[in-house]
């Protein structure tokens, strides 16, 4: 049961404070069982601050990883892919064999994560930013030493801060461009009607909150009712109106194309990404 482990986070960046804010705001984890790492000394005092959890600075022999992995039951790698064999091959002899061991960095396989971790249960997680707000989604992958218990951990500790899924490893990639990318794309989406009610007359603070608030609702229609997006666009398009010429311009702009665009090439860099690593 997650409320009686301790959690780790190699990496204090926005995608770890995404996670362990929105945990800690379920309220079954408390402050004293999440521990933090990061070379930021400036941004760990933020963190600390803001929510009560321990931080330790990491130096050049990784001091403070190796203290947040003592302290743990659970250990979450949120670290750049780029830096992910570094890390992994200076800090992997300082686990136990009983810690699960979670990956968020973007592109790094299984096959990878188990060469430091042999023994180890391990879990690929690709989350999302708005964990921050507990309405994120997660893609889970088991390793070859994940129980069904350890993927069960990983499934209820991502289910706290929104929904997660678990998948086969091929799916990770794209699952992340669809979820872990796509909130970048629904910005600019916000972004871009709220400049057209700009352009209409409509103050600025007043169209982003209807744009952001038409999206979210939008969103809800389609996971509350489990109606097709294509049968709820026809519930709105009534013949010869507005919408259904406001959609017109949206294809002859070639929105769907460049949507599913934005998808692949995501997923693709994705995957170009983890082969570098």
């Amino acid at each position: 049961m997650i409320e009686q482990k301790r959690i780790g986070f190699i990496g204090g960046g926005q995608m770890g404070e995404a996670i362990f804010s929105g945990v800690l705001a379920s309220g079954l984890v408390k402050p004293e069982q999440v521990s933090v790492t990061d070379v930021s000394a400036e941004r760990l005092d933020t963190l600390g601050k803001k929510y009560g959890v321990f931080t330790a600075v990491n130096d050049g022999a990784n001091s403070g990883a190796r203290v947040v992995i003592e302290r743990s039951d659970i250990v979450v790698f949120a670290i750049k892919p780029q830096y992910a064999r570094p890390m992994l091959a200076a800090v992997s002899g300082a686990f136990r064999s009983e810690q699960l061991v979670i990956s968020i960095m973007g592109g790094i396989t299984l096959g990878f994560l188990e060469e430091f971790f042999p023994q180890n249960p391990v879990l690929r997680v690709m989350p999302n930013t708005p964990m921050l707000v507990r309405r994120g989604i997660a893609g889970i992958a088991a390793g070859a030493h994940a129980s069904e218990a350890d993927s069960a951990l990983g499934v209820e500790l991502f289910n706290l801060v929104g929904m997660s899924y678990l998948l086969p490893e091929n799916l990770i990639d794209p699952l992340t461009s669809v979820s872990g990318c796509s909130p970048a794309f629904a910005y600019l989406f916000i972004e871009a009607m709220a400049d057209g009610g700009v352009e209409k007359g409509l103050p600025r603070d007043m169209a982003i909150r209807l744009a952001a608030q038409a999206l979210a609702g939008s969103a809800e229609m389609v996971l509350q009712t489990g109606k097709h997006p294509a049968e709820l666009k026809d519930s709105v398009c009534s013949p010869a109106g507005s919408t259904i010429v406001g959609v017109h311009a949206l294809e002859r702009g070639g929105f769907r194309n460049t949507v599913m665009n934005a998808v692949t090439e995501s997923c693709d860099k994705m995957i170009e990404v983890g082969k570098k690593a």
